[in-house]
This record gives structure tokens, C-alpha cells and sequence, in this order.
């Protein structure tokens, strides 16, 4: 199974595209289930979640969205854990992307490729232009600097297992969690086909 555990903090109208385009994804034969972890929202996502069946939806008071991320591994069953923001989008082959990579046990922990979501992909504004060509440098993360943004991320349980959770605020989380387990000898894959959308 693939567990999908999304952290959410006060923005229902992006989660609600998250999940959507979650929705039927083929999975290689893998059961999935998402999760999505609140943390401490002014108005909690229940409607949000409940438009999309199967969802579950927990609760993190602690803040951050490693601790979000943390509780909803807790809460989840998946031998293969993957992360995306609820303020993204999952290209339609996100979860497929994710499971050929897993196929080889010498995978253990990913890292996808992220680009800017065009609302209008033929006249793109000037932030979205910066961006594109500024930010989101995942693969420069991954071969360089020994991370990779958790908002688009996948591994094996035993991964995390052994690496430990994520940081709480005040922290990089990326950074810091992508730095122990390297430093634990676990290497991050760069897997441009697990593509992820941010506005």
C-alpha cells in the first residue's frame, strides 16, 4: 500500500485541487490511501475531505508541517510513505511515477521534480516566470546538497523508521531530514517523473 499524507494548514480551496488530482490515479498495483493532516486549520477541512471518498483526515496540534507530516505516518499503514503539499498538485502519473521507481529494492527514498502551475500556460505572469526559472531546483538538491523538499517526496517506511521524524518549526525539515538520512547512508533517487505542481 502507498500512503499519501498531506499537511494542511488554512487553505481548503488547495487541498480541495490536491485531492482532486489524486482522484483514480493508477498506483501499479498498489492499494492507496490519503491522509490528511491538519494542523490546527481556523476552520478545520472536514467538508474538503469529505468531497473526496476514502479520504481520512487527522489532526496535529503541535505546529509545523513536519509534525503534520508525523502524524499522519502514524495514522497510516502504507509500506510506502509519499508526501505532497496541500497547496500542490499531482501530475496524473505521480503515483505510478512513484511505484515503478519502488519496484527495485535498491530504491529507498525519492525525490520529484516540481514546477510552477501556469494558470494560463500562454501568457504566464512575471512572479510565475521568476519562479519557474528560480525555484523549486530539486534535482540541483538532490545531486548536490544531499536533500530534497518534502512537498514532493516518497520512501520506505523502514526509511523513516530509521531516519526518525520530522522537524518540528524553527527547522528546515527538508533539509535536516534529507541531511540524516544520507548521513545514515540512505540515497535520495531523482525521479522527474513524479512531477508535482505549485502556483
Amino acid at each position: 500500500m502507498i500512503s499519501v499524507i498531506i499537511p494542511h494548514y488554512n487553505q481548503p480551496e488547495m487541498l480541495d485541487r490536491c485531492l482532486a488530482s489524486l482522484a483514480g490515479q493508477a498506483a501499479g498495483g498498489h492499494a492507496v490511501e490519503v491522509i490528511v493532516a491538519d494542523n490546527g486549520s481556523a476552520t478545520p477541512p472536514e467538508a474538503v475531505v469529505a468531497r473526496h471518498p476514502g479520504v481520512r483526515l487527522v489532526v496535529e496540534t503541535e505546529q509545523g508541517p513536519g509534525p503534520a507530516r508525523n502524524a499522519g505516518i502514524r495514522a497510516s499503514q502504507g509500506e510506502i510513505l509519499a508526501f505532497i503539499d496541500a497547496d500542490m498538485e499531482a501530475s496524473p502519473g505521480w503515483l505510478a511515477a512513484i511505484a515503478a521507481r519502488l519496484a527495485d529494492p535498491a530504491a529507498q527514498v525519492l525525490g520529484g521534480d516540481v514546477q510552477i502551475l501556469h494558470r494560463d500556460p500562454a501568457r504566464p505572469t512575471a512572479l510565475e516566470a521568476y519562479e519557474s526559472e528560480f525555484s523549486f531546483r530539486m534535482e540541483h538538491y538532490i545531486r548536490s546538497q544531499g536533500f530534497t523538499g518534502t512537498g514532493n517526496l516518497a520512501m520506505r517506511r523502514p526509511v523513516y523508521d530509521a531516519v526518525g521524524p520530522f522537524a518540528g518549526m524553527g527547522v528546515a525539515e527538508d533539509r535536516d531530514w534529507g541531511h540524516r538520512a544520507t548521513a545514515q547512508g540512505f540515497h535520495i533517487d531523482w525521479v522527474p517523473g513524479m512531477l508535482a505542481f505549485h502556483p
